[in-house]
């Protein structure tokens, strides 16, 4: 089976018209299914669980002022916009990408025990109120590299073991702009595979990173290989912001799953669980 279940509408609208250029493009490709999983700092309901990250002398500027754009819509259009393509006839899967945020547990599974989502993909975008993925000028200068991995996987162990996702998405997105460790990485792995097979939460395999400063996709091969050896199942994903980008380095992503010996890829259907062969 052939899909990519990690796209976002945020760059357009939550319209019709724009989520059929989604579904057109994947359709080009012949995938057979896509979700639509939009970032959750979009929608107002999500501003009590994020809005701290804009606040405070210890804010960063450019993160607040991009933030201010945000927690504007309302997840209930969502919803009922991925439910009127599938009117349409559309294979589209109602998922979200929340952003974990250590001491909101509580607010982020109230809001994925309020609807009706086929999964939900859960991530780390910021350290504090640092988000390391914005920009390689914001943050990384005087950021000691070693201690910025540390901390991340420290916060993705923590976003696994607590359950609440279906997939843990871009699972070493620390590396986006190409800075890389000088530790042995090995461990962080090992306790990240060893919590999503506790949990029974998949890893992504997102190719979103061919299109980085990174040029390589999340996660590092020797990262999945140890998933495959604890009995993790994948999703995969090409990350996309624009219609053109569904399917973008799906063929890449899928050749990395085979190489570490997967055969099968997780899909989901309100939350349950489903291994397709690998098309």
């Amino acid at each position: 089976m052939k899909v990519d279940y990690h796209m976002h509408l945020e760059m357009g609208s939550l319209t019709l018209d724009y989520l059929e250029q989604f579904w057109r493009q994947a359709q080009a490709l012949e995938l057979d299914e896509i979700g639509i999983s939009e970032h959750g700092h979009n929608f107002y309901q999500y501003e009590k669980i994020m809005g701290h990250v804009r606040t405070g002398a210890d804010a960063y500027p450019e993160i607040v002022e991009w933030l201010d754009e945000k927690f504007s819509l309302d997840l209930d259009n969502y919803v009922a916009l991925i439910q009127a393509g599938r009117d349409r006839g559309w294979a589209l899967k109602l998922g979200l990408e929340m952003d974990y945020i250590p001491g909101k547990e509580a607010e982020i599974e109230r809001i994925i025990q309020g609807y009706p989502w086929d999964y939900v993909l859960g991530s780390v975008h910021f350290l504090g109120k640092w988000g390391f993925d914005f920009s390689s000028e914001v943050g990384w200068p005087d950021r000691d590299v070693n201690r910025a991995y540390d901390a991340y996987f420290t916060a993705l162990l923590e976003a696994t073991s607590s359950g609440l996702f279906d997939s843990i998405t871009h699972p070493d997105l620390i590396k986006i702009f190409g800075h890389q460790a000088t530790i042995p990485l090995d461990s962080y792995y090992d306790a990240m595979a060893a919590a999503l097979a506790r949990t029974h939460t998949c890893v992504e395999i997102n190719a979103a990173g061919l299109r980085k400063p990174v040029g390589s996709i999340y996660p590092d091969p020797s990262f999945l290989r140890k998933c495959h050896q604890a009995g993790v199942s994948i999703t995969l994903a090409c990350d996309a912001h624009y219609p053109h980008d569904v399917g973008n380095g799906l063929s890449e992503a899928i050749e990395l799953a085979r190489s570490v010996g997967y055969t099968h890829v997780a899909t989901f259907t309100k939350r349950r669980r489903i291994l397709q062969p690998l098309d």
